[in-house]
């Protein structure tokens, strides 16, 4: 890869236009989110295992803007070099985006013919530069590479790029779903679990939506799993059992700051508290995380964790989260109301059953369709107006899943007029769970309802 423009790098690099015979287009102008991982050149010290030398990780992550033509004029990013995270600003004293991109962060970058070129990136912050050869993906929805350098400027430690293409459009709704994240293979080694040196998470199921009760506030929660290694090398007692070698534990998260609408980069910083269900020993633990929006549509995100107990982290464990659907065996039933002689004004009742590790929230439950002589029953135990049913513990509550019911009531005088039946649906609005046998909709979860 050849290095031409590596001679800027003593400062924020940046080309007053495309070097000849190059061209820009392939990161167009628009905001970018960029994820850089890596390690430190080992250089055969010892570190925390000796006597072998520890590679010390190394990251960064947030939203760059390109200009499209070969300029990366600012940036909003967050790094970890030498067990110290930087950042653009701090919330409480926890590493955290500023919400909107600034000249802080900097870099150049161009393409040949065939799509692979150079990028490079001066963070002031943590002042480091980096630089990388790129290749873009088909379609230039995505760019990735490794680190480049032999010239004075760029760090030499081994890291790889990825920049992800981004809507440009944020609104709060995008941050609203649920999502599986999973750590990169570096997991807390790279110093963000603030759990000691045995604690990776490994994965974890999150959902964050408007609490039914305001129609306004973001919550959240879920499960974690953690790789305790035997429940050995913790920092606490080194080399005493504590744990098994895996851990599940329960969550509950509120949004810091949330950096949506006109102006904004689509980041976000939350914080997430361990509680002691399914008996999990880290109850009372809390950790700070920071999220960045990427996709065409927002629904992927990259996670780090940016502090522990309002504690600023060692280091960043960079994750990968994605649309995914909740774990658990949320349930529903459709309902038929059957009319005869001895029974004109026949009802039935439905059960909502929550299988999930995570409350099952709603707005309101409504009816739809041709269903003129159907309402639904005060005696309902789901309430209509709105609320949640319980989180299922399996660990506390056994076999026993939470329920709750929807009794529909045929009041009119017949169902069976005109069409021959009525038709419609019981919908749960703002249901954040999927339901198996339910419909889900832009709206919530529906459920087929027949009289006849």
């Amino acid at each position: 890869m050849a290095a031409a423009g590596l001679w800027l790098l003593a400062s924020a690099p940046a080309f007053a236009v495309c070097p000849t015979g190059m061209v820009g287009t392939q990161l167009a102008a628009g905001l970018w989110t960029i994820k850089i991982e890596g390690f430190a050149v080992d250089n055969a010290t010892c570190g925390t295992s000796c006597p072998d030398p520890t590679p010390v990780g190394e990251g960064c992550f947030g939203v760059i803007q390109s200009d499209g033509a070969c300029d990366i004029p600012k940036g909003d990013v967050i790094c970890a070099f030498n067990s110290t995270i930087t950042s653009p600003t701090t919330i409480g004293g926890i590493p955290a985006f500023g919400g909107t991109v600034s000249a802080a962060t900097q870099g150049s970058y161009f393409f040949n013919s065939n799509n692979t070129g150079e990028l490079v990136l001066f963070d002031s912050n943590s002042n480091k530069t980096m630089a990388f050869g790129v290749v873009a993906a088909l379609g230039n929805s995505s760019i990735s590479g490794a680190s480049v350098f032999g010239a004075p400027g760029p760090i030499s430690d081994p890291l790889i790029l990825t920049v992800q293409k981004r809507d440009q459009t944020i609104s709060t709704a995008q941050f609203e779903d649920q999502s599986s994240v999973t750590f990169d293979p570096a997991g807390g080694s790279s110093g963000g679990s603030g759990l000691g040196r045995g604690f990776d998470a490994v994965g974890v199921a999150n959902e964050q939506h408007l609490d039914p009760e305001t129609g306004t506030t973001l919550e959240g929660g879920g499960s974690i799993f953690f790789n305790v290694d035997g429940g050995y090398d913790s920092d606490a007692l080194p080399g005493v059992q504590v744990f098994p070698s895996s851990l599940i534990c329960d969550f509950h998260s509120t949004v810091l700051a949330l950096n949506t609408g006109a102006g904004q980069d689509g980041t976000e910083l939350s914080s997430a508290a361990l509680n002691g269900d399914y008996s999990c020993p880290l109850g009372g633990a809390a950790f700070q995380t920071a999220s960045v929006l990427y996709g065409a549509t927002n629904s992927s995100a990259y996670t780090a964790t940016t502090g522990s107990a309002g504690a600023a982290a060692h280091g960043l464990a960079i994750a990968n989260g994605t649309r995914a659907i909740m774990a658990g065996s949320d349930q529903g039933q459709a309902v038929t109301l059957v009319q005869s002689g001895a029974n004109p004004h026949p009802t039935k009742t439905a059960i909502i059953t929550n299988g999930s590790t995570e409350p099952l929230d709603w707005t309101s439950i409504t009816l739809s369709g041709s269903l003129t002589s159907v309402t639904i029953d005060p005696s309902s135990t789901c309430a209509t107006a709105g609320g949640d049913l319980a989180a299922w513990n399996p660990v506390a509550d056994g076999p026993v899943k939470p329920t709750c019911t929807v009794v529909l009531d045929d009041t009119g005088s017949t169902c069976n007029t005109g069409a021959g039946k009525e038709v419609g649906t019981y919908e749960l609005v703002g249901a954040d769970h999927a339901m198996i046998s339910g419909t889900a909709t832009g709206t919530g979860v529906t459920f087929a309802v027949t009289c006849e």
